[in-house]
């Protein structure tokens, strides 16, 4: 009764929640109702919202890919994704608040920072949803969270690096950090992993330089510091920005970054980047929608879970 009564307010509240920034992916409810599909042991439809920290991001793309295949695997689940126009705390808090009045049963989250949407989700677990985390993870109870080992995978990073400026025969100099917002746990830790990885060497790590969502301010950034003699990118936006602004440069500076969007593997393979650290964004939400569904159906009754989805290296040679 009580999912019911959420589901007629979601009549109300729909129209003010479009206006308030939270929007959706276009053709993103996948549900098979066909009579030729069994349902097997399970006759209950479930509602499954997958909320990234924006729509726009190729990684969020690829979380939502994993999602989709464990929909078709499984069936009978009504699969959304949303997510704010920017990543900011209060538009993800009011898609949360979407999901909960549409009546979900469980929510995928790549929250937007470690605090910022706690209220709602204390809401969510009050109304009985399942939160399972992916890639980054808000401070609140849930039954799972699905990352990249983010430390580890920064000092794989730094590790990468060093090697590249030995091979280029550099034994010393400034390299730039960049990331783009200052609250996001996931790419806090890369960077905390990657200046540990680079402790006790002749290098220094410049201050971490945040974008804020301006790619240009990043750009210009790379452009002005000539001088460094190497950047990392600890996530695909910052990644590609540096290597597009070294590439209309002509800079040789060394780049090390993250994620595998068809533009940082284009300028992987055109030799800008030394290399990127691919993560395993769809095993993320394949197994998301997996655990939630075992979850809801009472078979996964582990809460506060940590699994670690992986990393790997590439190079020019890999792709």
């Amino acid at each position: 009764m009580y999912r019911q009564i959420l589901k007629l307010l979601s009549i109300i509240t729909f129209t003010a929640l479009l206006l308030s920034g939270c929007t959706s992916s276009p053709d993103i409810v996948v549900i098979d109702h066909s009579p030729q599909k069994e349902k097997a042991a399970y006759e209950t439809d479930y509602t499954i919202y997958l909320i990234t920290m924006d729509l726009a991001d190729d990684f969020w793309r690829s979380i939502d890919t994993g999602c989709r295949q464990a929909v078709e695997e499984i069936g009978y689940i009504d699969y959304h994704w949303i997510g704010p126009d920017v990543n900011e705390d209060e538009p993800q808090r009011q898609c949360i608040e979407q999901a909960i009045n549409e009546g979900a049963d469980a929510i995928l989250l790549a929250a937007s920072s470690p605090w910022g949407v706690n209220e709602s989700l204390e809401k969510a677990q009050k109304a009985g949803v399942k939160i399972i985390y992916v890639d980054n993870a808000a401070q609140f109870e849930h039954v799972a969270f699905l990352a990249t080992d983010n430390e580890k995978a920064g000092m794989v990073a730094g590790e990468t690096m060093q090697k590249a400026l030995s091979d280029a025969g550099i034994t010393s100099g400034t390299i730039g950090i960049s990331a783009n917002k200052s609250n996001v746990t996931s790419t806090e830790l890369r960077i905390k992993g990657f200046r540990e990885a680079f402790e006790n060497t002749e290098f220094k790590l410049d201050d971490t330089f945040f974008m804020e969502d301006n790619d240009q301010s990043l750009k210009d950034f790379a452009a002005e510091h000539f001088e460094y003699v190497a950047f990392f990118g600890s996530n695909e936006r910052t990644a590609r920005n540096i290597g597009e602004q070294l590439q209309f440069s002509g800079s040789n500076q060394i780049v090390v970054g993250f994620d595998t969007s068809d533009a940082v593997l284009t300028l992987l393979y055109n030799g800008v980047l030394y290399a990127t650290l691919q993560q395993n964004p769809q095993r993320m939400g394949h197994d998301g929608i997996k655990i939630a569904v075992e979850s809801l159906r009472g078979e996964y009754n582990e809460t506060n879970v940590r699994i670690d989805t992986g990393v790997t290296v590439l190079d020019k040679n890999s792709i």
